[in-house]
């Protein structure tokens, strides 16, 4: 996987998350939670 990341492509995703935290605050906390917890477990079983 490449490490190295577009900074426009970054910088648009940033911007998209921080309206979405702006305009559905609880939904965004469900995601980032859900996102971590499958991240965590994928890091355990791998």
């Amino acid at each position: 996987m490449n490490d190295s990341a577009d900074p426009r492509i970054l910088g648009l995703l940033a911007i998209l998350v921080g309206i979405l935290i702006v305009i559905y605050p609880i939904l965004v906390g469900y995601v980032v939670g859900i996102a971590l917890v499958a991240y965590g477990l994928l890091k355990i079983f791998t």
